[in-house]
């Protein structure tokens, strides 16, 4: 997120967002989820908070400050000690899909905005039929406003003609976005963020704030090819994707040695925090199909089992 590597990006081409086969390519990926979530009530996970409930779990020790209501009076009647009664609470899973759409992903062919949004389109139908609710926010300085807490496939057509009307914004402040986040939603569930990540520094405090809010996080870092591996030769002005800036720079080999080492190193440098902070880590690239890799997340059990 922020600053783009390499300017003089190639424009992506246009087409269908969404073509006549992509609801069938969905409904696949769903199969595939729903082997992960079966048996759940609605796809409700027990929870390890203790409280009112129908399932019986156990008993404790009273300690002073515990809820008087949660003694077992007939217990102590029979005693003459104090216990209380613990359940096992069913909890809703909530799916927070939180998408950049700042002016860096708009790049290359085919475009990582498109791509991205081809991914959070179908983590979102996923939710939807295998969830309680699936949320899509996309975010650039800010976080912007989105869909929230829809529930069930009914919503499927709202689904996409949100994320095809969705448009680029600017500068990425995926920081304040973290926080307006943690504020708005205080029920922990799973936090997906789709992004390049550039500024990963700035990136990783958002994604620490996420994590101490008790949300399961899972980043997906999306990549061109050509970002990879530049074809870029001799004299060029660089245009800044979200700041407008431009720079004047000489393109030589030992420079793309140079700078694919640096972009190797900032792939690997966003994996190994992830890894550090228990956070789920994939990355994408714009030439693989966005089904292939879904199906590859929800096989691995990386995301959503």
């Amino acid at each position: 997120m922020g600053q783009s590597p390499v300017g003089g990006r190639p424009r992506a081409s246009k087409g269908p967002l969404f073509d006549p086969s992509f609801l069938q390519r969905l409904e696949t990926l769903n199969l595939i989820a729903r082997q992960l979530v079966r048996g759940r009530r609605s796809a409700a996970r027990p929870s390890i908070k203790k409280g009112a409930s129908i399932e019986f779990k156990d008993y404790r020790e009273y300690s002073p400050g515990d809820d008087p209501r949660s003694v077992d009076w007939m217990a102590f009647a029979r005693l003459g000690e104090l216990y209380i009664k613990l359940f096992r609470q069913e909890e809703e899973l909530d799916l927070w899909v939180l998408l950049d759409r700042s002016a860096s992903m708009d790049f290359g062919d085919p475009s990582k905005f498109d791509h991205a949004r081809r991914i959070a389109a179908a983590l979102a139908y996923i939710g939807l039929g295998n969830m309680d609710s699936a949320s899509i926010l996309p975010f650039d300085t800010d976080l912007r406003t989105g869909l929230e807490r829809m529930r069930g496939k009914g919503q499927v057509m709202r689904l996409m003609k949100f994320m095809e009307d969705m448009t680029i914004g600017a500068e990425t402040g995926f920081e304040k976005t973290a926080q307006m986040f943690v504020s708005r939603v205080r029920r922990p569930g799973i936090v997906v963020i789709i992004s390049d990540f550039y500024g990963l520094q700035k990136a990783r405090a958002g994604l620490d704030r996420l994590r101490f809010a008790k949300h399961q996080v899972h980043v997906v870092q999306v990549v061109s090819p050509w970002e990879r591996n530049p074809p870029l030769r001799g004299e060029l002005r660089l245009h800044d994707a979200e700041t407008g800036e431009e720079t004047n720079l000489t393109i030589t080999d030992s420079m793309l040695k140079r700078y694919k080492t640096a972009f190797q190193a900032f792939t690997t440098d966003l994996r190994k925090y992830a890894m550090r902070s228990s956070i789920g880590f994939d990355l994408t690239d714009t030439d693989v199909e966005f089904d292939e890799f879904v199906r590859h997340v929800l096989q691995h059990g990386r995301l959503l089992a």
